[in-house]
């Protein structure tokens, strides 16, 4: 039973990661898996709660396990943690970011994983941070927060076609200028 439903959940998770939410099917999930539709249906119930499963069980502990890589402090370290992460996940959670607006059920996931994301940039950032207090503190990790958003990864890297050097070198600099206007 626990074999065929990590048969599914990596089919979908594979399914899911290579197109959007809206393109991959019930079927296509049950070929994948080598199991019937209905198998599928019966262990997930649903389309979005397949999806789900899968951004529960799957994507968010390979994000929190790339994540946790980063050095506090230390920029360099926390950028190429960020670029890394979104050269594995950057698609498919922005996709989800996109989806979230049609769907739902996805809106929860991205508003956890904003938390997440700036729960992450106070941890890492908690040296260049010490000292910092009310709107100051407040500016300063919305902005590094922002400048290491996934929206801005796919800006530079599908959008403006910038290599993965390239990313990290731009995304350094807007980390840089952040922390600069914090030290003057």
């Amino acid at each position: 039973m626990q074999r065929t439903r990590e048969a599914i959940l990596d089919a979908a998770v594979d399914l899911f990661d290579a197109g959007w939410f809206d393109e991959v099917t019930l079927g296509d999930v049950a070929a994948r898996a080598a199991v019937s539709q209905q198998t599928v249906v019966n262990h997930f119930g649903s389309k979005i709660g397949l999806y789900l499963a899968g951004v529960s069980e799957r994507f968010v502990p390979e994000v929190v396990a790339l994540r946790a890589r980063a050095v506090p402090g230390d920029v360099a370290s926390i950028v190429a943690t960020a670029v890394d992460d979104y050269e594995r996940t950057g698609d498919g959670a922005f996709r989800i970011i996109v989806l979230a607006e049609r769907l739902e059920e996805l809106r929860q996931i991205v508003e956890g994983g904003h938390r997440s994301h700036r729960a992450w940039v106070e941890r890492v950032f908690a040296p260049q941070l010490t000292g910092l207090r009310g709107r100051r503190r407040e500016r300063t990790v919305v902005l590094l927060a922002a400048a290491l958003d996934v929206s801005l990864w796919k800006r530079l890297r599908r959008d403006e076609g910038l290599d993965e050097d390239a990313t990290a070198e731009h995304l350094r600099v807007l980390v840089d200028g952040v922390l600069a206007t914090v030290a003057a």
